[in-house]
């Protein structure tokens, strides 16, 4: 979705009022939008355009001229849009009462341990108090009024998660999976031949020793070069195609409890010992059901947001002064 919480803009807002003023020169009071003759300004923009980067103080001033650019034009067109959002809130009757315009104003205030020192942080960042009332309300009525017109509206009936499943139940399933362990004799990719010729020597000289009787758990402790060897091989679960080719193409042929040749990939020699394998399996309904159900809501509630904010944006009048 496109709307972030509003206590993501709070955290925002506090970042951003106790950032260095002179990020923020005369020029906050240039407008840099118009829509449906309302002014926006560049105390606004500036406020979308810190919400876009990651809230790590020694990370802005590490944006190049070009990110910068495009996160500005980002920044602007999520600035208009939540303008129209707000104005159709106020146009369908929602307002902001002046206690709750208090309470959430307080909230941000309470990132300051002095009212002055929170009015001097608005103030440099190009607010006065009335236009930050208006950006504080314009935030918490474009939330509530994409709750109502997304949220609230989208609907996906059971019928049509069982349905949905009957038709594409093959996306959902599991592949074949296996539990395996291994001893792997490393050699290095870019090897000799005499060199592979002597870590294949002593990789069938392991493999004997697992096929006279050794324990393969104690074996690959003492040999294997790979971490697993803390576990006595054992790499757990995983699915078909997770491993490499070779690897993969052994396990296939092997039946449980079986030990394999020696198989070569790009890592070195393997010695597999193939402990279980699970067939292929088709998901019940139930066990897929939830997952199913909040696709569906996500793409109904993108639908329901495309729909409404091309609607309010082909409805609006918007222009960019200083823009060609």
């Amino acid at each position: 979705m496109i709307f972030r919480s509003f206590r993501f803009v709070i955290v925002s807002i506090a970042i951003l009022c106790s950032a260095p003023l002179f990020l923020f020169a005369q020029e906050e009071n240039s407008v840099v939008a118009i829509v449906n003759g309302i002014q926006l300004k560049k105390a606004d923009l500036n406020q979308e355009y810190w919400k876009l980067l990651p809230q790590n103080r020694n990370y802005h001033g590490n944006v190049s001229d070009e990110k910068t650019e495009k996160l500005r034009a980002e920044a602007l067109q999520k600035l208009v849009l939540t303008e129209l959002q707000y104005q159709d809130a106020l146009a369908k009757g929602m307002k902001l009462g002046e206690s709750e315009l208090t309470a959430e104003i307080e909230k941000l205030s309470r990132n300051y341990k002095e009212k002055e020192g929170f009015e001097a942080a608005i103030a440099g960042s190009g607010f006065d108090l009335k236009s930050f009332a208006r950006f504080v309300e314009r935030t918490v009525l474009a939330e509530r009024i994409s709750i109502a017109e997304i949220d609230n509206q989208a609907v996906v009936p059971d019928a049509m998660v069982k349905s949905y499943y009957e038709q594409n139940g093959s996306h959902y399933s599991k592949p074949r999976e296996y539990r395996a362990s291994h001893i792997l004799i490393k050699f290095d990719p870019a090897a000799n031949d005499e060199e592979r010729a002597r870590a294949r020597s002593r990789a069938e000289a392991i493999l004997k020793k697992v096929r006279d009787g050794g324990i393969f758990a104690d074996i690959a402790a003492q040999e294997s070069d790979d971490l697993t060897r803390i576990k006595g091989g054992d790499m757990g679960y995983f699915h078909a195609g997770q491993t490499e080719s070779e690897f993969d193409a052994a396990l296939a042929k092997m039946k449980v409890g079986e030990i394999s040749d020696l198989v070569e990939t790009i890592y070195g020699y393997h010695i597999i010992q193939l402990v279980e394998k699970k067939l292929p399996r088709q998901l019940p309904f139930e066990e897929v059901s939830k997952k199913i159900k909040n696709e569906l809501l996500n793409n109904e509630k993108k639908r329901l947001s495309d729909l409404w904010l091309s609607n309010l944006k082909n409805k609006a009048v918007i222009s960019y002064p200083g823009k060609k």
